[in-house]
C-alpha cells in the first residue's frame, strides 16, 4: 500500500485556532500517511500577530514547507492568505476564510488562476456566529476544506479526529460548525 505524501501551511493570527486546526489535521492524515511532521511559528500570537503552521504527512525529513509546496493553503485570516501564498504548489488548494477574493490585488487573482490553484472562500466567522460559536470558525472552515474535496481525508475520518474524545457538548458543537462548513462548501 503506498503511503500518502501530503504538504498543507494553515494560517492565522493568535486566537482563530491555527494550532487546534493542524493538529486535527495530523490526527486525522496520519493513518494515511504513517508520520507525520509540524513546525508552527507563533510569533506575537497573544497580541493578534500571525501564527503559522507546516504539516507535512509522508516520508518527509525536515518539517517546513518549502514555496511552491503546499498542497493546501488553509487561511483563517484573509491577510495571511495573501502572506503565505508563495506556499501554494501548482494546482493546489486555497481555503480562506473569507466571503470572496475581493481582498487579493488583480496581480495576485491572476497569479492564482495562471497556475490553476483550486480556490474555495467561505465567511467561516459569520457562519459561526449565525451558529452562535463565533470561535468555531476554524472548524467551519476545516468542514467546508473536506467537503470541498482539498483534503486527502473524509469528512468522517476529520470528524473523528476533531470529536473523538471530546465530552459530548463539546463534540455535537463541532460537528454542528463542520455541517455549516460543508453546507458552505456545496454553495460555491
Amino acid at each position: 500500500m503506498s503511503r500518502l505524501e501530503w504538504q498543507a501551511v494553515v494560517a492565522g493570527v493568535g486566537g482563530q485556532g491555527v494550532l487546534f486546526v493542524s493538529r486535527a489535521l495530523s490526527t486525522a492524515v496520519e493513518p494515511k500517511a504513517g508520520s507525520i511532521l509540524i513546525s508552527e511559528v507563533h510569533g506575537m500570537a497573544q497580541r493578534g500577530g500571525a501564527v503559522v503552521s507546516h504539516l507535512k504527512a509522508g516520508p518527509f525529513s525536515g518539517p517546513l514547507v518549502s514555496p511552491g509546496q503546499a498542497d493546501l493553503l488553509l487561511a483563517l485570516d484573509p491577510g495571511e492568505a495573501v502572506r503565505n501564498l508563495s506556499y501554494l504548489v501548482e494546482g493546489g488548494w486555497l481555503v480562506v476564510n473569507a466571503p470572496d477574493l475581493d481582498f487579493l490585488s488583480p496581480k495576485a487573482r491572476k497569479a492564482l488562476a495562471s497556475f490553476g490553484a483550486r480556490v474555495l472562500t467561505v465567511p467561516a466567522v459569520q457562519l459561526a456566529g449565525q451558529a452562535g460559536a463565533r470561535k468555531g470558525a476554524n472548524v467551519v472552515l476545516l468542514g467546508a476544506a473536506a467537503a470541498g474535496g482539498a483534503l486527502p481525508v473524509s469528512m468522517a475520518e476529520l470528524e473523528a479526529a476533531i470529536c473523538d474524545g471530546q465530552p459530548r457538548a463539546r463534540a455535537e458543537a463541532n460537528r454542528k460548525l463542520l455541517a455549516l462548513g460543508a453546507e458552505a462548501a456545496a454553495q460555491v
